[in-house]
């Protein structure tokens, strides 16, 4: 076989292999009624706003789009995590804690332990400096829910109580 040949055959194996999946997605689906009736039902539960693992979807009342009642996890070392862990768990029921954007970031230090911080946004609520040993990342963990939470109320009640139009959200504190 000689060049030309090999160099027509491999061009067309390449035509075929690229246009093969443009295809394939230009078929049309398939019609709902055609479905088996339990996949139509799976498909009809995804598309729902509500299903049995929640309540319905609400829209916010705010008109806003900012995403709240987030916690980020940016620790590295077990100790961290545990504190993250129990931070967590114990701001889960939280009303105040619940709806805020929260952040707990670590910086480990081979030999003083890790640094763990608490922030919203730009603002730091509590740090603390925490051994290696996980029985004290519980502890500073519920520390930590108590004063992040005053913080919070008292920065609420700031920003009620004082407004400028002129100022942003975060600018007032």
């Amino acid at each position: 076989m000689s060049l030309v040949h090999r160099l027509l055959i491999t061009v067309f194996t390449l035509a075929v292999w690229i246009m093969a999946p443009m295809t394939l997605a230009n078929e049309p689906a398939l019609p709902a009624e055609t479905l088996p009736a339990n996949e139509q039902a799976a498909i009809d539960a995804i598309n729902q706003l509500s299903s049995p693992d929640g309540p319905e979807v609400q829209g916010s009342t705010n008109g806003g789009s900012e995403l709240t009642g987030v916690m980020v996890d940016r620790t590295i070392t077990m100790a961290g995590k545990t504190f993250y862990r129990a931070f967590s768990q114990r701001a889960m029921d939280n009303l105040i804690i619940g709806n805020a954007t929260i952040t707990i970031n670590e910086r480990p230090d081979a030999r003083w332990g890790s640094q763990i911080w608490v922030m919203e946004g730009n603002q730091m609520y509590f740090r603390t400096q925490l051994s290696p040993r996980i029985s004290e990342a519980d502890r500073a963990a519920g520390e930590a829910v108590k004063t992040v939470e005053e913080e919070l109320l008292r920065q609420q009640l700031t920003s009620a109580l004082t407004s400028d139009k002129d100022l942003g959200r975060e600018e007032l504190r």
